[in-house]
């Protein structure tokens, strides 16, 4: 049998059928060595997706038992868990439990009563709930950076507090019977914390809502961003 070399054989075949077999021997070639390109064990974008792990959830979501207005909201895991340490008709609160973040809280409170500064007995809370804490800053509280907000609909005004001394029962109580103590069964403003707070108007009825931090706690800002957040997720059922 007659033997023909490959440049023989090249030269024999006509040259568009040649040029077609060679750009498809080195179509297959880039095939095989180019990344991501093979069906085995490659490298490729779909393949790393599977293996990375997922991100964290931003948030979590749990709805009221107890609370006299019922709410969904979004609580963000960076701070609290989803399940609430309280959830009573008057009161809703988070915290973390650390003494490192003691005064790190969440609070949703229907108040039953307070204690005016200097007062020794409670008081139903007054109608125009805004204009009584405001007026705390006569008692030595310090009201700041004050805006306009909505929390589902509803008219709200949140502010920044702080007080020079312990205005014990001043925010109210959440007590529904007999006298409640100013300093342990009630909350009020105090030197130790600053607190972000909301006065919602819900129905004519003041719902208040804040969030409580160390004094000086450097996450402040998170921590606030983090309840303006929760603030816009609430829910009213």
């Amino acid at each position: 049998m007659r033997r023909f070399s490959a440049s023989v054989v090249a030269r024999a075949m006509p040259v568009s059928r040649y040029r077609l077999a060679v750009a498809a021997a080195v179509s297959a070639f880039a095939l095989l060595v180019l990344p991501g390109c093979s069906s085995g064990g490659s490298t490729s974008g779909p393949a790393k997706a599977s293996t990375s792990s997922p991100s964290s959830p931003v948030g979590q979501t749990y709805a009221s038992k107890a609370f006299a207005v019922p709410l969904t909201i979004a609580v963000p895991a960076s701070f609290f868990k989803a399940q609430p340490n309280s959830d009573t008709s008057t009161l809703l609160t988070w915290f973390t439990g650390s003494d490192e973040a003691r005064f790190h809280k969440v609070r949703f409170l229907l108040p039953d009563a307070l204690y005016r500064p200097g007062q020794t007995a409670p008081e139903k809370p007054p109608k125009d709930y805004l204009t009584y804490l405001r007026g705390l800053s006569r008692q030595g509280a310090t009201l700041a950076d004050e805006k306009k907000i909505t929390v589902d609909g509803h008219r709200a005004t949140l502010m920044t507090d702080n007080a020079e001394h312990d205005l014990d029962g001043s925010i109210g109580c959440p007590q529904t019977q007999g006298v409640p103590d100013p300093g342990g069964d009630c909350f009020g403003f105090g030197p130790a914390a600053t607190g972000r707070i909301a006065v919602i108007d819900f129905s004519g009825r003041t719902l208040l809502a804040w969030a409580g931090i160390n004094k000086g706690a450097s996450d402040e800002s998170a921590f606030f961003a983090e309840f303006e957040a929760m603030l816009k997720s609430v829910q009213f059922r």
